[in-house]
């Protein structure tokens, strides 16, 4: 099971241009996508592998 609890994020729609033009830079505000990768890389780990937490804070 996952559960993420981010601060405020930009969501722009993953089906725009939006999608991989938004800044992602460490001053810019978290993303939907920074969101995506997150989960991508938790759940592409091996099964041996535990992540206990993600954290997500504002630069």
């Amino acid at each position: 099971m996952i559960s993420l609890y981010p601060p405020d994020f930009d969501n722009a729609d993953p089906l725009s241009e939006e999608w991989e033009t938004t800044p992602r830079g460490s001053k810019d505000t978290l993303t939907s996508h920074s969101l995506v990768e997150c989960v991508l890389f938790a759940v592409a780990q091996p099964r041996d592998c535990f992540i206990k937490a993600f954290y997500f804070e504002q630069a």
